[in-house]
């Protein structure tokens, strides 16, 4: 199961960046592990390979790679990463990082980021609407723990079209769109 997650985060995130207009057509490994060294430009990981061409012990340059704090669902840049720190990464065969995931806490969770488009629905308690790229329909409930950038609760009538949303999902349909239930939910941008 952690594997099946693991692998419908990466998919997730090259349907993210093809989204955002770069194109990958290289084979993409993960890790997870903890923060060996740190020195602005690569990153030494040690840990367990979470795809089959993942490696246990790893250096990768950080390049552009966006890097997110599972804890709190927010973009940080690289002066956040400490030796030590539990982390991610999902990265090209030129050990190039693709996204880089630390702190964590959700580890067994698929976690990416989407943009709502303006195909949204609201219901008495809860908001229905599709990615701007099509692919996912997510669906937010009372029980979706849904914040702001702020740290500040947010219901599901307070999303709107444009925000960039931060997902926390533990099971994705394979239906057109994927139907995703997020647990927990991270305004970026307000």
């Amino acid at each position: 199961m952690r594997k099946l997650i693991s692998m419908l985060a990466i998919a997730l995130y090259l349907t993210i960046l093809t989204a955002n207009g770069m194109y990958i057509s290289e084979e993409i490994s993960e890790t997870i592990g903890s923060v060996v060294d740190i020195d602005g430009i690569s990153l030494h990981v040690e840990g367990e390979p979470l795809t089959a061409e993942g490696h246990t012990d790893i250096i990768v340059n950080i390049g552009g790679a966006k890097i997110y704090d599972l804890q709190t669902g927010f973009p940080v840049d690289v002066g956040y990463i400490e030796k030590g720190m539990s982390v991610r990464i999902a990265y090209d065969t030129s050990k190039t990082a693709l996204a880089v995931w630390l702190n964590c806490v959700y580890e067994d969770s698929a976690v990416f980021s989407v943009v709502v488009s303006d195909n949204i629905q609201y219901g008495y308690d809860n908001c229905v609407f599709l990615c701007t790229d099509g692919k996912y329909r997510v669906t937010l409930s009372p029980e979706t723990v849904i914040i702001d950038p702020h740290c500040g609760a947010l219901s599901p009538a307070d999303i709107l079209p444009g925000q960039e949303l931060f997902l926390w999902v533990d099971m994705i349909t394979a239906s057109s769109p994927s139907l995703v239930y997020p647990d927990k939910v991270v305004l970026i941008n307000d």
